[in-house]
């Protein structure tokens, strides 16, 4: 049996059963690919499934890397600036041409950044080192002042990428570099990790879908946009399934629609607290298991953990409050996106503390009693310090979820957090937002 609702679990113990089921579907899903083409952009930002290995030689012919003449090392060994080497032009090599003249003693061409080396020489002089004569005659010459040795201004086939050398390892994150390597060896379509798919599901019967009349008595739904963006912010890709009524047997059907859709992860909001008019619990456990109603933390004291018994589809039950959805949705179900995208498998720590910043609290900060509360907070520079306040329009307020920039986490024990007080502050955007926002700020403050 499942837990019974609203019995509160200790918040490590939610993580620790998260992390669980986090190691069991990102084995299953890492097995799930796609083929996406690089050209479109389809790749970008995306997970290879497997090794990539380039099927020819980078560059694929010896090339020049300067413009000028294409030589004889040899022909120019004495060459000076008092005494220059003469050699006979015997064309020009554009990129993309293909040189037709051999290249022999006292014979040279010229030749442009990039394009094939003719067949003999074995060396590039620079333009600036040489001058041009009779460019009107029949028979044109080019004055050579400094000697080059053999390979000079020659990168030669494959001295970037051999043929059958790996170019991207599996389980690395597609970025402009990979995609540059990859375009370069003629690779336009990639197998990746197929994301995984998350069903983002709204109820109650007050909500409405943005765009439509709004009656008397509704709201709209806002739990929608952030929760689907923030699916998106972590490597998944949302699936939107509408908006549910207070129903067991409407929720029912959106959860066994969310699984004929083939998601991999349901997220539902509103509808998770104990009372009369919530029976999203009820619609979970006739389904499967609740593992998890009521932790030990505000906003957020209703979230609910389940697990649908066909194909072992996690369900995450967040407070319908958009304040208090954000807040589950970072704490417990990001962890676990992140893990079953693949999106940062080598540096979650880094991660971690880059969404973290250090400050000062600006004012006394109040927590309930008894309670593991996370308190809204503006973070705000004064001189080189940051300085935080709390938001103090309540987890109920949209506005408070548009104004904050992040949240201070007070346990149990810690009711007060001291004027002047350092804390950790978790951001809620990303961190170059805030640092951007800094400085706009810094210089505005000093233009003033």
């Amino acid at each position: 049996m499942g837990k019974e609702f609203l019995e509160i679990t200790e918040k490590e113990e939610v993580s620790r059963i998260i992390a669980e089921l986090s190691a069991k579907l990102a084995d299953k899903i890492a097995a799930a690919t796609e083929k996406v083409r690089v050209d479109s952009g389809e790749a970008l930002g995306r997970i290879a499934s497997t090794d990539f290995f380039s099927p020819l030689d980078i560059p694929p012919f010896d090339r020049a890397t300067m413009d000028g003449y294409a030589v004889l090392a040899s022909d120019t060994f004495y060459a000076a600036e008092d005494n220059p080497a003469s050699l006979t032009v015997k064309g020009y090599i554009l990129a993309g041409e293909v040189p037709s003249q051999k290249i022999e003693k006292d014979i040279c061409m010229g030749i442009s950044t990039g394009a094939p080396i003719p067949k003999g020489a074995d060396a590039v002089v620079k333009v600036e080192n040489t001058d041009e004569v009779d460019t009107t005659a029949a028979v044109r010459t080019v004055k050579i002042y400094k000697p080059v040795a053999p390979g000079e201004n020659i990168m030669l086939a494959g001295s970037d990428i051999k043929q059958g050398e790996q170019i991207v390892k599996s389980g690395a994150v597609l970025s402009p570099r990979e995609t540059g390597v990859l375009a370069a060896c003629g690779l336009n379509e990639v197998l990746v990790r197929k994301k995984p798919v998350v069903a983002v599901i709204s109820t109650g019967n007050e909500i409405v879908t943005p765009g439509e009349e709004l009656a008397r008595g509704k709201i709209y739904d806002v739990n929608a946009q952030t929760l689907g963006d923030s699916v998106r912010d972590n490597g998944c890709t949302p699936l939107f399934l509408g908006i549910s009524r207070d129903n067991i047997e409407e929720m029912a059907g959106k959860l066994r629609e969310s699984r004929d859709e083939g998601a991999d992860v349901i997220i539902l909001s509103g509808g998770t607290s104990a009372g009369a008019g919530d029976v999203l619990p009820i619609a979970i456990e006739e389904q499967g298991e609740i593992l998890v109603h009521g932790v030990d933390i505000k906003p957020g004291k209703p979230f609910i953990l389940g697990l649908c018994r066909e194909k072992a589809v996690p369900v995450f039950g967040l407070p319908g409050n958009p304040t208090s959805a954000l807040i589950t949705f970072n704490l417990f179900v990001a962890p676990l996106l992140r893990r079953i995208s693949g999106e940062y498998p080598r540096n979650e720590a880094e991660m971690e503390k880059a969404e973290r910043t250090k400050a000062k609290a600006a004012i006394r900060i109040f927590s309930e009693p008894g309670r593991n509360e996370y308190v809204l907070v503006n973070l705000v520079m004064k001189g080189e310090k940051h300085m935080v306040y709390p938001i103090l329009t309540g987890s109920g307020a949209i506005t408070t979820l548009s104004k904050a920039d992040g949240y201070v986490f007070m346990t149990k024990g810690k009711e007060i957090v001291e004027e002047g007080e350092e804390v950790e502050v978790a951001l809620l955007t990303k961190p170059f937002s805030f640092v951007k926002r800094k400085a706009f700020t810094e210089k505005k403050k000093n233009s003033v």
